[in-house]
């Protein structure tokens, strides 16, 4: 047996107040325009199986938004489930079971249960955004039984719409001198369908990280995602509100960090891997190396799994983008100038960014760090900021792969040198100490070496 499942989350609703009801929250004008623009562009993609039925919360806010999902896809009949409201997955399947093979269903309801439940559906839990849509085939026979087809919210469906809206504007550049766009709060531009994109990435990348933890890519995954929007939204860091601005980069950073030393572990285990030719004994997979790297890891993937489940690190990537939502609102840049501000700064951090490599201490590796980090910085940004500009500034990219790679195995060697001692400080054993001090001292001088290179 299976089918379709269309988890939903409720779109901006009222504030929730000590003296008001929950039950009674409605959606505000805001939730409704946003939803009213969203919904009927992803109308095909749920009904395209036909026999759409929509369940849903009881509660207002929710019984609005499977209102407009029924008014958008044509669907008469919309159905109360109160495991909608509780969060009762097992109720739900229960309730499931009793339906026909080939089932589509559109569920609306609320968080944390549509995390919980896309949880239950495919081994991991994605932060739903309010508004926000997933779709997902179902097996019934199979472990698990769900698989994420799409997961879109407001602003993100629109891809097509933004890319159309920059050739409109490269086009009206190139042949008019200038494109008129009316102006348009932060929320309807090119800038702000690029940051919800990014978003869809790192919850996608959120979710393959916890349905395959032990791979390393995904913990890199996650971590590079986060850092491509930490550095777009930094692109807009004064045409916006600080507050927020703050709020959401402090939020992406934590998250970011959690992974950070898992990441760490995968890029030494990785390096130990290569240089079992030169220690064959030392660092056989067996050996006391590596068994007690894995081990190490296995205990920070268990921390990370910790925070998962208990929800507190679903809730920070919901917190980061509520902040991040309230900064896109308050830019007041419309597309035109958003181009032009962009060019611009762009610019100017290339030039101060060549300047520091030209100065740089190849020693010093605070400096080679900070050098590399703001090299991804800009790289992302004339990759991903592509359609405010028309074009992807291709020789920008160029120099700061050419920067990243060259500082890379630099930093590389200092990260896993001063990592290994610190490891030569947890164990008690004295032939183990001595092996990570070997391995230490082995980064240190190819560090040494590759100075020597870049002096000669």
């Amino acid at each position: 047996m299976g089918g379709q499942l269309i988890l939903i989350r409720h779109g901006i609703a009222e504030e929730r107040t000590p003296e008001g009801d929950d039950f009674y929250r409605k959606l505000t004008e805001a939730g409704v325009e946003e939803l009213t623009a969203f919904l009927p562009d992803i109308a095909h993609l749920l009904t395209e199986s036909g026999n759409l039925k929509i369940w849903t919360s009881p509660l207002v806010r929710a019984r609005q938004t499977a209102e407009l999902v029924a008014e958008a896809t044509a669907v008469e009949v919309i159905q109360p489930q109160e495991f909608l409201e509780t969060g009762d997955f097992v109720a739900f399947m229960e309730a499931l079971k009793q339906e026909d093979d080939g089932f589509n269903f559109a569920l609306v309801g609320h968080e944390p249960y549509m995390s919980n439940w896309t949880k239950e559906l495919i081994g991991a839990a994605i932060p739903f955004k309010k508004g926000a849509v997933a779709f997902f085939t179902v097996d019934m026979t199979a472990e698990p039984i769900g698989n994420l087809e799409w997961l879109l919210a407001p602003g993100e469906s629109a891809k097509r719409k933004y890319e159309d809206a920059a050739e409109k504007m490269h086009a009206a550049d190139k042949h008019e001198g200038t494109s008129k766009y009316d102006p348009c709060d932060g929320e309807g531009t090119l800038y702000a369908g690029i940051i919800n994109e990014q978003i869809v990435g790192v919850q996608h990348a959120y979710a393959a990280y916890q349905q395959d933890p032990v791979e390393p890519e995904s913990a890199h995954a996650l971590r590079v995602a986060i850092r491509q929007l930490r550095a777009l939204l930094n692109f807009n860091k004064a045409n916006g509100e600080e507050k927020y601005y703050r709020e959401a980069g402090e939020d992406w950073r934590d998250i970011a960090t959690t992974f950070g030393y898992l990441r760490e572990l995968d890029v030494l285990m990785e390096e130990c891997r290569e240089l079992r030719g030169l220690y064959p004994e030392m660092l056989a997979e067996d050996g006391q190396v590596m068994t007690w790297l894995m081990e190490e890891r296995q205990g920070e993937q268990t921390s990370i799994h910790e925070l998962i489940t208990s929800g507190a690190l679903t809730e920070r990537i919901l917190d980061a983008e509520a902040a991040t939502a309230h900064f896109l609102k308050s830019i007041s840049l419309d597309d035109d100038q958003q181009k032009k501000a962009t060019i611009k700064k762009l610019e100017k951090m290339k030039k101060r960014l060549m300047r520091k490599w030209e100065e740089v201490d190849f020693s010093n590796h605070e400096q080679t760090h900070s050098l590399r980090i703001n090299a991804k910085k800009l790289r992302y940004a004339a990759t991903y900021l592509a359609p405010i500009m028309g074009e992807k500034d291709k020789e920008t990219i160029k120099e700061m792969k050419k920067v990243q790679t060259a500082l890379g195995t630099l930093c590389d060697f200092d990260i896993n040198g001063h990592l290994l001692l610190e490891m030569a400080d947890k164990t008690d054993d004295p032939e183990l100490q001595h092996h990570f001090r070997t391995l230490s001292e082995h980064q240190f001088q190819r560090r040494e070496a590759m100075l020597n290179d870049e002096a000669d």
